[in-house]
């Protein structure tokens, strides 16, 4: 269901020439069920039981760009100036997304990033409007295709063939660059396991596939969350709980 090298693509521009240098750094997804018991499948698709209730989904962007702080603190401030305390999307960590509360479930996932940088000794990351419709139109568009299944690439949508960088490009983030860099991570999970802090938690602290190098990199300083109900696995199709996200960061240098 996923690929197994992340892959972090870097991309620098100079006067006559452009450099292009690639680090494969890019996330697997993970696939989360309420049957299996933390047993590693085939090509990164891990399985792990339920824990809690609940699941995530959609995922409408705040405009404009948001600097999220970390979980359990001070107020996200949005396009408009309103704050949004981390506090307030503690309630969604474990809450599945339904139409009402995406916006809250995608915050939360942010807010339990920062938290792990935070502890990690790192700053939290910056929201970015660009980043965030890249990570939303693809976490939707797996939750409606359902190609994670074990042994594809998460990060193509088999239907577009749209990857995280054109996705990325199209939707403007870092034009005319010095130099940028971006990385994906996704994650799908159901029963009880397609959560916001089922999500993180196996970025950071089971995977081995260079998810928590992602979400813990010190370089990487913007990012977009997308979630979307339901699983992105077909063997998590109908079952509830279920919930897909997205989660893509990028580092611009213009």
């Amino acid at each position: 269901m996923s690929d197994l090298s992340p892959i972090v693509q870097t991309r620098a521009r100079h006067v006559q020439t452009r450099a292009r240098h690639v680090l494969r750094l890019l996330a697997a997804a993970a696939t989360a069920s309420a049957v299996a018991s933390a047993v590693p499948a085939l090509s990164g698709t891990a399985r792990a039981s339920a824990a809690a209730s609940g699941a995530v989904s959609g995922v409408p962007a705040l405009s404009g760009t948001v600097q999220v702080p970390a979980a359990g603190g001070g107020a996200v401030q949005d396009a408009s100036g309103a704050g949004i305390g981390c506090d307030v999307a503690a309630a969604y960590y474990d809450v599945a997304p339904q139409s009402g509360n995406i916006a809250m479930v995608r915050q939360a996932v942010l807010c339990l990033i920062d938290a792990e940088r935070v502890r990690a000794g790192l700053r939290p990351l910056t929201r970015n409007s660009a980043l965030d419709a890249a990570a939303a139109s693809h976490a939707d568009a797996a939750a409606r295709l359902k190609w994670w299944r074990p042994g594809a690439n998460s990060h193509t949508n088999p239907q577009t063939g749209s990857t995280p960088g054109s996705r990325i490009t199209a939707a403007g983030y870092c034009p005319n660059p010095l130099s940028w860099a971006y990385a994906e991570t996704t994650y799908t999970g159901w029963g009880g396991s397609g959560t916001p802090r089922a999500a993180v938690r196996w970025w950071v602290h089971v995977s081995t596939y260079g998810h928590r190098q992602i979400v813990l990199s010190p370089t990487l300083a913007d990012v977009g969350v997308g979630a979307a109900a339901g699983a992105a696995d077909p063997a998590g199709a109908g079952a509830s709980g279920g919930g897909t996200f997205v989660v893509d960061f990028g580092r611009c240098q213009r």
